[in-house]
C-alpha cells in the first residue's frame, strides 16, 4: 500500500513539473499583415528554464469568424529554455489584417492566448513581447516594430 502512494505521489509530482514547464512557453511575436506574398506566423518562446516538448502543438489566427490554423509542430521537437520557435500560415490567407493567436498543446489545451491586434501596414512589423516573454497582461507589453522571426524581439 505505502508503495502505491509513493507511486502515486511521484506521478503527481511530474505531472506538476511538466504543466509548470509547458506553462514557460508563450507566443512571443505574431505577423499579422505581412508584405505582398509573404505568410503569417507567429513566434514561440520558452521562458523557463527547463525545455519542453513541443510536439503536435497547434496554433491559430482568428479574426472575427475567420480562423486560420498554422503548421502543426513536428513530432520530436524539443524547444530548449530561452529558445524560439515559428508556426507558419498559410500566403492565400486574406482576412482583415488582425486578430488574436491562441496556441494549444497536442491533446487540445489551450496554452497561451494573445489580446486582439490590428497591422493594417502590410510590412515586415510585426507585434511581439520586449522583452521577450514578459508579460504582465497589460497592452504596454505588446509593441510593433521590425520583425525578428525565431530571434530576440527588439524595440
Amino acid at each position: 500500500m505505502r508503495s502505491n502512494i509513493w507511486i502515486i505521489s511521484l506521478a503527481a509530482a511530474l505531472m506538476i513539473l511538466a504543466f509548470s514547464a509547458m506553462a514557460s512557453v508563450v507566443i512571443n511575436e505574431m505577423e499579422l499583415n505581412p508584405p505582398k506574398g509573404g505568410a503569417e506566423w507567429i513566434e514561440l518562446y520558452n521562458s523557463g528554464n527547463e525545455s519542453v516538448d513541443i510536439s503536435g502543438w497547434t496554433a491559430t489566427i482568428t479574426d472575427g469568424s475567420w480562423i486560420g490554423e498554422l503548421s502543426a509542430v513536428p513530432e520530436g521537437t524539443i524547444l530548449p529554455a530561452g529558445g524560439f520557435y515559428v508556426m507558419d500560415g498559410q500566403k492565400s490567407w486574406n482576412h482583415t489584417n488582425g486578430g488574436y493567436a491562441t496556441l494549444f498543446t497536442a491533446s487540445g489545451e489551450e496554452v497561451d492566448r494573445t489580446a486582439f491586434r490590428v497591422d493594417s501596414l502590410g510590412n515586415d512589423f510585426t507585434f511581439g513581447w520586449h522583452p521577450d516573454g514578459y508579460d504582465t497582461n497589460t497592452d504596454s507589453d505588446w509593441g510593433l516594430a521590425a520583425g525578428t522571426r525565431g530571434s530576440s524581439n527588439i524595440l
